[in-house]
């Protein structure tokens, strides 16, 4: 905000600038003249001062101004791209955000990375493979975070085929 009692001073040394230059046209004696045109020449200078002060806060709070714009629009292309996606539980305590399909836009089907959405980033998850408890398993590149989709399945244990020779060589 810029200081009002700037913008005062300077209004008030040029009026009485003005007040000044109008009392010299009647001063006959030349040394009353010079004195009161330095008062004058003060004045002006402690105005333009006044003015540059202000200016300089000014030019501050246009700045401030268009930071602030470019943070505002930032929140609201986030908040349009956060709209898109809904957080989802794909089971065993593994969350994700996920593609609305009504938002899609053409985009294929996809999920984000929970940790660094909160951060404000779209950062998509990349699907490595299927576990051996049969989960898709998926990575976030940026943050080296890994997610296990799905709950786990039991395998049952391999079936071993005994023969009965073999069985009562052991003992």
């Amino acid at each position: 905000m810029v200081d009002l009692s700037l913008v005062t001073a300077l209004v008030t040394n040029l009026k009485t600038a003005i007040d000044i230059g109008k009392t010299v046209k009647e001063i006959t004696d030349i040394s009353q003249v010079r004195d009161k045109v330095i008062e004058m020449q003060e004045l002006i200078l402690s105005a333009q001062s006044s003015a540059m002060a202000a200016q300089t806060q000014l030019f501050e709070v246009l700045q401030d101004n268009a930071e602030l714009k470019h943070k505002a629009a930032a929140v609201d292309e986030w908040a349009a791209t956060a709209s898109r996606y809904q957080l989802r539980d794909f089971g065993a305590g593994t969350f994700a955000y996920e593609l609305r399909p009504d938002a899609a836009n053409g985009e294929p089907p996809h999920r984000l990375c929970p940790t660094c959405f909160e951060q404000r980033k779209r950062s998509l998850l990349q699907f490595i493979g299927h576990t051996a408890s049969d989960q898709d398993f998926y990575k976030c590149i940026p943050c080296a975070q890994d997610y296990f989709f799905g709950a786990r399945q039991s395998r049952p244990a391999p079936k071993r085929t005994v023969s009965r020779s073999s069985f009562w060589e052991g003992y």
